[in-house]
């Protein structure tokens, strides 16, 4: 469900923040939770399904050119990827 995907990366994003060891990445962990923030809302709302896959092609983005470096990123990084399929099985049935 998409949802419960999108709310527990958003948990999995603020643990990874508290752990990493890298000043530079905790802002980066603040920008993906915020932006989580809001595709979770999105999703609850069931707002524009448009808006809502521009929102998630952002957010990919984000982990494409954003270089976590500590291994704290490896628990948000598998957790998006559920958010990502998830999105894409409620797509594949629209």
């Amino acid at each position: 469900m998409l949802e419960k995907d999108l709310a527990n990366y958003v948990l999995i994003l603020d643990d990874a923040a508290a752990a990493s060891k890298r000043q530079a990445d905790k802002p980066l962990y603040e920008k993906y939770r915020a932006h989580a923030g809001l595709l979770l809302a999105l999703a609850v709302t069931e707002g524009e399904k448009e808006r809502l896959q521009e929102e998630i092609d952002a957010h990919e983005n984000l982990w494409v050119h954003s270089w976590l470096t500590d291994e704290a990123y490896q628990k948000p990084a598998m957790a998006w990827r559920n958010v990502a399929d998830a999105w894409l099985a409620i797509k594949s049935n629209l």
